[in-house]
């Protein structure tokens, strides 16, 4: 009980950076640019801290986007567009789509872009289930009407797992019940893959060291997960 306790408190720690960055303006420090390389296969992680890699121990290294440039080999550089707390819903508390780095993502022209955001869109005063469904399909189109044409692939958030009495005011139940057909159904309609990382990590809480953010090893099969589908369909 104790370790779970000192676990608990280092989580809550940690929570603090990203929430006092968000209240000085000073967002932008965690995300530092980044910068296309030319003659290469051009893929944009896009989504929120999950992405980011927040939690993540040696986060610069080894973020899922990070260790996925390097599963994918030398013809690929990969971009982290992952943005702390971000919604696909346009009218939540803190829209992707109304961020610099959302325009970064579509200055960066990639040329396969790996969309994942829901997590936070199930916070009880940002769910619209009509208004995800909608908003993360105008995404999918917003970068599928890039110039560079670029292939997308919509990601599920991967699961909740409950520590203590929440896990950062987020809904476990409606992103199981309600995030996940949504995902598919935009994937379907929009005639884009879908990866199903929910399965891949359902009944793995060892991954998830606050409940909700991959661990290094969580990020690795993430990784793993999405550069498995990408060089398959590049075959």
């Amino acid at each position: 009980m104790k370790k779970k306790t000192i676990a608990l408190s280092a989580a809550a720690a940690l929570a603090a950076i990203p929430a006092a960055a968000v209240s000085i303006g000073a967002i932008s420090n965690l995300h530092p640019p980044v910068k296309p390389e030319e003659g290469k296969i051009r893929v944009a992680c896009v989504g929120d801290s999950i992405t980011y890699g927040f939690l993540v121990a040696g986060q610069p290294f080894n973020n899922y986007p990070a260790q996925l440039e390097k599963l994918l080999g030398e013809a690929y550089t990969v971009g982290n567009f992952g943005y702390t707390d971000r919604t696909a819903q346009k009218d939540a508390d803190r829209p992707y789509i109304k961020e610099s780095l959302f325009e970064k993502s579509i200055a960066y022209t990639p040329d396969i872009v790996v969309l994942m955001l829901g997590t936070n869109d199930t916070k009880p005063a940002n769910w619209d289930a009509a208004a995800y469904e909608r908003d993360l399909a105008d995404l999918v189109r917003c970068y599928k009407a890039l110039p560079s044409s670029p292939a997308v692939y919509l990601l599920t958030p991967p699961p909740l797992f409950q520590i203590g009495e929440k896990v950062w005011g987020l809904q476990a139940d409606v992103l199981e019940e309600e995030v996940l057909p949504a995902v598919a159904r935009v994937a379907e309609a929009e005639e884009v893959p879908c990866i199903d990382v929910h399965t891949v990590f359902a009944g793995h809480q060892e991954y998830f060291p606050d409940g909700c953010h991959l661990n290094a090893k969580g990020a690795t099969l993430l990784a793993q997960t999405v550069a498995s589908r990408i060089l398959r369909d590049a075959l």
